[in-house]
C-alpha cells in the first residue's frame, strides 16, 4: 500500500474525506521540499509551568476531599470556571493537571495534531475551537497518541466522536457535545496562547482542576496562594459540617441577620 494511501486510512478515521486528506499533506504533516513546512500554526513553547511540588499538592487536596472546584471557585470570588455546558463524556472524571492550550478555527483540526508533539507528563489539553457544538474535534486516534504521551485529558468547546472507543480507553474528556461529523485539516492556529474555553480564560500552564462539580482554572501565578485559601476554607467548612450536624442553624453560623449591614465575603463565612 502507498504512503498517501496509508495516510488516508489514518486520516480517515478521524472522519476526514480524500479532500482532507490532500489537505492534510499540502498544511505540511509530511515533510516538503527542502525540509520545510507550510503550516501556519504559531507555537509558543516558553512559556511559565507550575512546579511538579505545587501540582501534587492540588492532587493530594484532591484524594483528601472529593469535592474542591466549589472551594476553589468560592475562594478565587466565583471566577475561572467553565460554563455547565462543559460536561464529562463519562462520569467520575477527577484529575489535576497542567493546561496545554490550542487555538484553532470553527473546522480545522491541525492544530490540535500538531499540538500532540508538545504533550508533557500530566498535561490537560485546553482547546477553543469558537464553541464549534456540532463538529467533532477529538476522535480515537489523537486520544490514543495523548494518551501514550502523558497527558491526563481534554477539554474542549466543541464536539467529540469514537465515544464508546474513549470510554472504553478511559481518556478522559470534557466537551459540549458528540458528533459524527468531523473537523477538517486546514493549517492555521495557535498552540500555548491565551485561550477562551467555556467562558473561561485560560493561559499555557494554568493549573486544571476537574471534579463531579466541573472545571475550574487555577492561574499559575497565583496557584500557591489559592492553594492555601482553599485548604483553609475547606478545613473550616469541616468544622461547620460538624456544627449543622450538632444542631446549629447555619443561618446562626453566617449570621445572617447582620447582611443588612454587611456585604458577605464568601471566601471568609467559615472563619469558625
Amino acid at each position: 500500500m502507498g504512503n498517501g494511501v496509508t495516510q488516508f486510512c489514518l486520516i480517515s478515521r478521524y472522519g476526514l474525506n480524500l479532500l482532507n486528506t490532500l489537505a492534510y499533506n499540502a498544511v505540511g504533516f509530511q515533510s516538503v521540499a527542502g525540509g520545510k513546512s507550510h503550516m501556519a500554526i504559531e507555537v509558543i513553547t516558553d512559556i511559565k509551568r507550575p512546579s511538579q511540588k505545587i501540582v501534587g499538592k492540588y492532587q493530594t487536596l484532591m484524594k483528601k476531599y472529593h469535592s474542591i472546584t466549589p472551594a476553589l471557585s468560592d475562594c478565587m470570588n466565583r471566577l475561572n470556571a467553565m460554563d455547565s455546558d462543559i460536561q464529562p463524556l463519562f462520569p467520575g472524571i477527577r484529575m489535576v493537571g497542567v493546561a496545554l492550550t490550542i487555538k484553532t478555527t470553527a473546522s480545522d483540526l491541525a492544530p490540535v495534531i500538531k499540538a500532540l508533539e508538545y504533550i508533557q507528563l500530566g498535561d490537560i489539553l485546553v482547546v477553543d475551537t469558537h464553541s464549534s457544538k456540532n463538529t467533532a474535534f477529538w476522535g480515537e486516534i489523537v486520544a490514543i497518541e495523548a494518551k501514550l504521551k502523558g497527558a491526563k485529558g481534554i477539554i474542549l468547546d466543541s464536539a467529540v466522536r469514537d465515544i464508546v472507543e474513549l470510554k472504553a480507553m478511559n481518556f478522559p474528556v470534557l466537551c459540549r457535545g458528540v458528533s459524527p461529523n468531523p473537523a477538517g485539516a486546514v493549517g492555521f492556529g495557535y498552540i500555548n496562547v491565551p485561550v477562551q474555553c467555556g467562558g473561561a480564560a485560560v493561559s499555557p500552564g494554568d493549573i486544571i482542576v476537574v471534579d463531579d462539580n466541573g472545571v475550574i482554572i487555577v492561574p499559575c501565578y497565583d496557584a500557591e496562594k489559592i492553594l492555601g485559601k482553599t485548604k483553609k476554607f475547606l478545613e473550616d467548612e469541616e468544622k461547620v459540617i460538624e456544627r449543622v450536624q450538632a444542631g446549629e442553624s447555619l443561618g446562626q453560623i453566617l449570621n445572617l441577620d447582620d447582611l443588612e449591614q454587611t456585604a458577605m465575603d464568601h471566601t471568609r463565612i467559615y472563619d469558625t
